[in-house]
């Protein structure tokens, strides 16, 4: 019960901080160009670790290269990133948050994170490990989980509150 509890606040939480979907420049940016919340992951990688490559970025977001590849496109046509070939090698392609909108997915992103940054300060290194150790275990399962087929109606799911 305490787990449900826990989990519940924080994904009550990470909906409501700063807006249900960021900066309102941004979300309206987003909606016009008929974009999702999935494309966020995506600026927010590119905002905290710079510019990459489809498949390093593709790997910090979990997600597969050609699925990137597809949310890159799109976030590219909305005007939110840019492709430019790689300095050092012109056959790479590299992926940056467009200069307009870098200082608004940086802040997004520092005001996202700024939770876990501070738990994971007041943690030790060992309770750190032993804490990522277990929300790996969790994002698993849950990946497990989801790829099970669904019932015809799931039921409601305990961590939403109530409507």
């Amino acid at each position: 019960m305490t787990l449900m509890r826990l989990l519940g606040r924080i994904m009550k939480a990470a909906k409501k901080h700063g807006g249900p979907g960021g900066p309102p420049e941004l979300v309206q940016r987003a909606r016009d160009a008929g974009l999702a919340p999935r494309h966020i992951p995506v600026m927010v990688t590119l905002a905290m670790f710079g510019s990459a490559a489809v498949g390093e970025l593709a790997g910090r977001i979990g997600l597969e290269p050609a699925t990137t590849s597809q949310l890159v496109g799109e976030l590219q046509r909305a005007g939110l990133v840019t492709k430019e070939a790689d300095e050092r090698d012109r056959r790479r392609t590299v992926i940056s948050v467009a200069a307009p909108w870098r200082p608004v997915v940086e802040e997004f992103a520092r005001t996202k994170l700024t939770a876990a940054r501070r738990t994971m300060d007041a943690l030790t290194p060992v309770e750190r490990e032993h804490f990522l150790r277990g929300l790996r275990l969790l994002a698993e399962a849950q990946d497990e989980v989801l790829a099970e087929t669904p019932p015809a109606d799931p039921p409601p799911c305990p961590l939403d509150p109530p409507a």
